[in-house]
């Protein structure tokens, strides 16, 4: 599963909705462990924790809510690989998926990063099951429990499930800004990376370091944000972003691919100095906000 899979916002649940996915209810979670088991034996001990508060304040909200603890996310080894910069490993995924924006939707059953392989959550059918105007009340009070559950077992004051999301972001963002944009070498590296995308005709905002890392892949999940706004349109009764069909995303996914391996060799060098730092810190930001104890899932 991709790493844009592991963490997933409340807006996330919309998509997960009007996707397909979470069509068949997933098993009740299992209960709590008990304040003597060690943490090792329940290690989304506080995820289970966090969904019996969710349900409980759902319930008094007046809104039905099953308690749902995913299996934890498995990174294949390929990924870890090409996370961290390694150029024959990012080719060989460039080639076939590009930057993973229109390829789940051209292989929605892919077992790594296929649409239709997101882990089925319950809530998902419930929530599809909702007018709009029921789902907008549903959602807004889950992310009001979300974000009380969150505070009370972590200590740290978030409004909702997407603000975890954001001050997680904004956490290594400032760091990798800090780390990373001033530092002579990867300087050099994104000057040399951005001249190089100029040469083939790519826009170049910035010369950031941090800024590289994105400007491509940004660019083209702007242009799947207007194409599939654009049908949403169309539909006033849409509660969220439907899905493309894999007909309607494969032109896309093709062009995608042509632009990610240009931005590859580009950037080879680049990467392969940035991402080791640049995932380090990424990790150290989420974990202190809860991934690894699966309350991002």
């Amino acid at each position: 599963m991709s790493r844009v899979l592991t963490a997933m916002p409340a807006a996330a649940l919309a998509v997960a909705v009007l996707t397909g996915c979470g069509a068949d209810p997933a098993p009740a979670a299992a209960p709590a462990a008990t304040d003597k088991a060690p943490a090792s034996a329940d290690p989304q001990g506080k995820r289970r924790q966090m969904e019996a508060m969710r349900a409980d304040c759902m319930k008094g909200k007046g809104f039905k809510y099953e308690p749902y603890v995913p299996p934890p996310a498995k990174v294949s080894e390929e990924s870890r690989r090409e996370w961290t910069g390694d150029y024959a490993t990012m080719r060989e995924q460039r080639e076939r998926r590009g930057f993973r924006i229109y390829f789940p939707f051209v292989h929605p059953e892919d077992p790594e990063d296929g649409i239709g392989t997101v882990d089925p959550n319950p809530n998902d059918a419930l929530a599809g099951s909702l007018s709009r105007t029921q789902y907008r009340a549903w959602d807004a009070a889950d992310g009001a429990c979300y974000a009380e559950a969150f505070t009370e077992l972590t200590g740290k004051t978030v409004t909702s499930k997407d603000d975890v999301f954001t001050q997680a972001e904004n956490m290594y963002l400032r760091t990798t800004s800090r780390e990373l944009d001033g530092d002579p070498r990867m300087i050099e590296l994104a000057t040399a990376f951005g001249t190089c995308l100029k040469g083939k005709g790519y826009p170049v905002p910035s010369l950031k370091p941090t800024a590289l890392n994105f400007s491509s892949r940004e660019r083209l999940e702007k242009q799947r944000g207007d194409v599939i706004a654009g049908r949403v349109k169309q539909d006033p009764e849409d509660t969220g972003f439907r899905r493309l069909t894999p007909q309607e995303a494969k032109p896309y996914l093709v062009k995608e691919i042509k632009v990610s391996l240009d931005d590859l060799e580009c950037g080879k060098d680049f990467y392969a100095a940035f991402l080791p730092r640049y995932e380090a810190l990424r990790q150290k930001a989420y974990r202190e906000f809860g991934e690894d104890d699966g309350l991002w899932s």
